[in-house]
């Protein structure tokens, strides 16, 4: 698989410490190539189920894998912007997106904020966000 950043340097697998997660890494700008489901088992904070959403925009990168456009969004709960491939559900981050990502999730975790699954897209996302308003309005009148 080539760097969808560098395009011609080839990605080099790479196991995390204490994990059984292996993952691609250029090793000219350090990006890291995470395949499907591969954050998910390295962070116990990421959100689960990630999907582009459809307001996503394209990056100019191409899946090291499927060879199709990447796209790019916020992480969620995050100002993180990641870039993704529609078809795999792969991800490629920089080491320090990875950080803030465990970062900044592990404290909403802490706070008992973390939104443990990715947001849930068009009319049937929006008729949740209304739901968790309505109940968060009504419990204040307890």
């Amino acid at each position: 698989m080539h760097c969808p950043k560098c395009n011609q340097t080839s990605l080099k697998p790479h196991k995390f410490k204490n994990t059984d997660v292996v993952v691609d890494v250029c090793q000219r700008c350090k990006g890291i190539w995470f395949d499907a489901n591969e954050l998910n088992e390295l962070l116990p904070v990421a959100s689960k189920d990630l999907q582009v959403p459809k307001d996503a925009k394209p990056t100019g990168m191409t899946c090291p894998k499927c060879l199709v456009p990447l796209e790019a969004f916020s992480y969620p709960q995050t100002c993180v912007e990641i870039d993704m491939c529609s078809k795999c559900n792969g991800l490629w981050l920089y080491k320090s997106e990875l950080k803030e990502i465990k970062i900044v999730r592990g404290k909403l975790e802490k706070k008992g904020k973390l939104e443990t699954h990715a947001p849930v897209a068009g009319i049937k996302g929006e008729a949740l966000t209304w739901v968790n308003w309505a109940i968060e309005k009504l419990m204040k009148f307890d």
